[in-house]
């Protein structure tokens, strides 16, 4: 027999202080404290079944050290799906949640003779490592044996050796107070004990071999004679993939990549649009680089589709990319499918209205004026920025008759077109065509094509948290209670895999990133680079919004914010300029003003306006340099400028509130009551006067969809009633994500009752595509060639702007004036205008002294 080694019999033999009792409190239980099970030292444990929540919020909980909220985990709460039976596991020292979704309470827990087991070995230097109960009786950890002398180990039950196992006959089966096992074993092993027959075993982790080193990601990925499934599954080494029924084991393989981690398995056979699902634990997991999904598997199945992505191209191939000799020439156009051709007046085919090959069905017209993508073709954009088109968790599975709405942020398979927007959703191989052969129409009419994508958090945790917690963020960042830690460099290399794959597999010209500004700085310098290495030759557009949920972040001075955005500048990522937008419009959500209603709030909005003509050049040297401070472009494309986008009210929603009188609010931004503006034409001159800022402004343009024909949000347009500003407790025309279409359609009979809007437009888009002094393309060249004033005779009403880019055909006198008509001196020489309130002049011969509209931007050209 042999004995227990003296080496480790001091190990840990003082007791640990006892811990503090840990307590359940959440919606299930009324947010009452109910005492978890203690599993070990630092492991605690309930179950618990969450409805769809409390009159406050969604199915949430939090982890409560003694009960009575002095100290609890998360900071904010931790969300679950409603209609679920979850197994929470708390571990105090690290402060980290697990929830795994089980059948009920009633039958959640594993059968379990020990209370815990730990390994202790010459592997780990005999410390304590816990064993996790993975299955009826069945205890597993995943240990690294180095195949040294002597190598042994034992089995602890309770962590100060009081009661532990060895093997007294070499037979696989424990002894209580047994001797050292003895092994030879090198490489990575999962050891597993049965606490009710006491056999143990080792079973090897396949080292990576030749095949798997050479895969160039991770999920399914298809020959004809075999698929690879692999998977990142950092905490447990109990994972299988089930295939057409057949459930096949995952080995742990060798880092390779950059990939960490992954465990791996080839399946033999052609396995084309075969359903596949991951175990974890015996739970299944969504793959999160799958390919497809079977439309109405959400939370607990998460069937994927093996695909072969060579059979789902475009007819005749892909046409020719869209040229985009510089960032800065790109006029962006936000839009929503669904929005864009669901109402009949969009003359699009109905079977085809709300899809993604009614975004490109040429040839419609309302009343014989262009709709769909021929009247952007007309309007002379050069990209679409498409909301979400990855699959969402809302309406899933539904079908086509039910008019459930989601603007998409609520993600659930990154690398899957939306089935919504699919004519034939259950057609794998069609949804993808269907996807790509929009992209490949966009291209053909001239048009590039930017992703909004949701990176910054999920649907709810069930869609990574079964994988691993290490997927969210510790801190609520994104304010639904689930943001992405892309922190994690394996999370951050999924994220960098997806953006790469769309722009490979589905032609993607460009990402706008949903709350860029939870990521730091450093992790969107690694996905730019690689994007842009990988495409040098695609100038691909990358943008986002700067900030984060309203959330108080620990990692603030690491993160994207106007005040590190000059750090991602190498790498052609810019953000949304809401310093300019605000200073332009005002407030987003209630009537308060801004320059172009000739009001401002502040001097520092005043120079905002200067500023953000000139792009918001950045200057390091700058002292007043800061977190939030407005001037932040390295580089002009770094500043996305635009007064509305899908977010708060439509600009014409803005301006017609902004001028009504009688106005009241509730907190939630709800209309309770309003008078409706007097002059509609100069509301109607105040959105000339605001997108004709934005299109000769340094930078780039971003103009959201409807802007040009006065689109308003309002319940089927009844904009004078002030019931039909709301919807909800969301406050409807402020924020809309899930009203229904009568709010969110596109009509397209304001194309024809507001012409003269639409024709301005399309003449300032013309304007600034023909002259390259409004899209310079360095701040030194700005700082050079452009000279804005704001002339103190005019008391901050009148800012001009005077270009000499000698790369223009022409010189270019922009004058801004929120007020009343001004008389002002051109520069010497002959000047032609060239545009005013009401679009596109040729008025030649001018000099000297020139009378200006107020309300307005005025543009005069000098021929070099």
């Amino acid at each position: 027999m042999r004995t227990l080694p003296t080496l480790v019999i001091g190990a840990s033999l003082i007791s640990a202080p006892a811990l503090a009792d840990w307590h359940f409190r959440g919606t299930p239980n009324q947010w009452n404290a109910a005492q978890m099970t203690q599993i070990a030292a630092n492991h605690y444990q309930t179950c618990q079944t969450f409805q769809q929540g409390d009159a406050t919020g969604g199915a949430r909980f939090k982890i409560d050290r003694y009960g009575d909220w002095q100290e609890s985990y998360p900071a904010s709460d931790y969300t679950v799906a409603g209609d679920q039976s979850y197994r929470i596991d708390f571990y105090p020292d690290s402060h980290s949640i697990q929830t795994t979704q089980v059948a009920s309470c009633d039958s959640q827990a594993f059968a379990q003779n020990f209370n815990a087991l730990y390994f202790r070995g010459t592997a780990n230097n005999w410390a304590a490592d816990a064993m996790a109960l993975v299955g009826d009786n069945t205890w597993s950890r995943l240990i690294h044996f180095d195949g040294q002398a002597n190598q042994r180990f034992k089995f602890d039950l309770t962590g100060d050796w009081s009661q532990n196992y060895g093997d007294n006959q070499n037979d696989g089966v424990l002894d209580a107070a047994g001797g050292d096992i003895y092994t030879n074993v090198s490489g990575d092993y999962v050891v597993t004990v049965n606490d009710q027959t006491l056999v143990y075993s080792l079973r090897a982790v396949n080292p990576c071999t030749a095949d798997c080193a050479v895969q160039p990601s991770l999920g399914a990925i298809y020959q004809p004679d075999k698929t690879t499934f692999a998977i990142w599954s950092p905490d447990h080494s109990n994972v299988t993939v089930t295939v057409n029924g057949t459930e096949y084991p995952l080995s742990k393989v060798s880092d390779f990549n950059g990939y960490t981690d992954v465990y791996q398995t080839e399946v033999s056979g052609d396995l084309y649009l075969a359903e596949y699902t991951f175990q974890i634990n015996g739970i299944p997991v969504r793959d999160p680089y799958g390919k497809m999904v079977k439309p109405g598997t959400g939370d607990s199945e998460a069937i994927n589709i093996v695909m072969d992505m060579s059979r789902t191209r475009p007819a005749g191939g892909w046409a020719e990319r869209p040229a985009l000799v510089n960032r800065e020439d790109a006029v962006i156009y936000e839009v929503h499918v669904r929005d864009f051709t669901i109402d009949a007046s969009s003359g699009v085919s109905a079977a085809k209205r709300g899809k993604f090959l009614g975004m490109v069905e040429s040839g419609t017209r309302y009343n014989g004026l262009k709709t769909g993508i021929d009247h952007l073709v007309d309007l002379g954009v050069t990209h679409v920025q498409l909301l979400p088109v990855f699959d969402f968790a809302t309406c899933d599975g539904l079908p086509d008759s039910d008019p459930c709405y989601n603007w998409g942020y609520d993600p659930r398979n990154y690398n899957v077109p939306e089935e919504r927007y699919s004519q034939v959703p259950t057609d794998y191989e069609a949804r993808a065509n269907e996807f790509k052969t929009m992209v490949n129409e966009f291209h053909k009419a001239g048009i590039r094509v930017i992703m909004d994508v949701v990176y910054n958090h999920t649907y709810a945790n069930e869609m990574f948290e079964n994988i691993s917690n290490r997927y969210y963020t510790p801190t609520d960042l994104s304010g639904t209670g689930n943001a992405i830690d892309a922190d994690q460099p394996m999370v951050s290399r999924m994220i960098q895999d997806s953006l790469a794959y769309w722009v490979d597999e589905y032609g993607i010209d460009g990402f706008r990133f949903d709350l860029i500004g939870i990521f730091s700085y450093g992790e969107v310098v690694k996905w730019g680079q690689a994007l842009n290495q990988q495409f040098p030759d695609r100038n691909l557009l990358i943008y986002g919004e700067p900030w984060n949920g309203y959330a108080s972040d620990p990692k603030e001075a690491q993160r994207v914010r106007y005040g590190t955005t000059h750090k991602i500048a190498a790498e052609h990522v810019g953000v949304f300029n809401g310093a300019y937008r605000e200073a332009l419009k005002g407030s987003n959500d209630d009537t308060r003003k801004g320059f172009m209603f000739n009001q401002l709030d502040s001097t520092d909005a005043g120079w905002s306006i200067y500023d953000g003509i000139r792009g918001s050049a950045y200057d390091p040297n700058d002292s007043r340099n800061s977190t939030w401070f407005r001037n932040f472009a390295a580089d002009p494309e770094q500043s996305i400028n635009y007064i509305s986008a899908h977010d708060n009210f439509g600009l014409w929603d803005k301006v017609f509130l902004s001028l009504s009188s009688n106005v009241v609010q509730n907190s939630a931004h709800q209309i309770l009551s309003l008078t409706p503006p007097v002059n509609l034409d100069y509301a109607k001159r105040v959105v000339n006067f605001g997108m004709g800022m934005v299109l000769t402004s340094q930078g780039i343009s971003f103009v959201h969809a409807g802007d040009e024909f006065l689109r308003t949000k309002t319940d089927n347009e009844h904009m004078t009633v002030p019931s039909a500003w709301n919807f909800g407790h969301h406050a409807g025309t402020h924020n809309t994500y899930n009203a229904p279409d009568s709010f969110n359609s596109i009509k397209w009979h304001r194309r024809a009752d507001n012409a003269a809007t639409y024709k301005y437009l399309k003449d300032m888009i013309t304007l600034r595509r023909h002259h390259a002094g409004l899209r310079m393309t360095s701040n030194q060249d700005i700082a050079k060639y452009l000279m804005v004033s704001r002339p103190d005779a005019f008391g901050g009403q009148l800012v001009t702007g005077h270009i000499t880019y000698p790369q223009d055909t022409h010189n270019l006198f922009v004058v801004y004036n929120s007020g009343d008509k001004q008389t002002i001196s051109l520069p010497a020489g002959d000047w032609t205008l060239a545009v005013d309130a009401s679009g596109a002049q040729n008025q030649i011969g001018l000099s000297g002294n020139v009378l200006v509209e107020g309300t307005a931007v005025t543009v005069f050209t000098q021929a070099r």
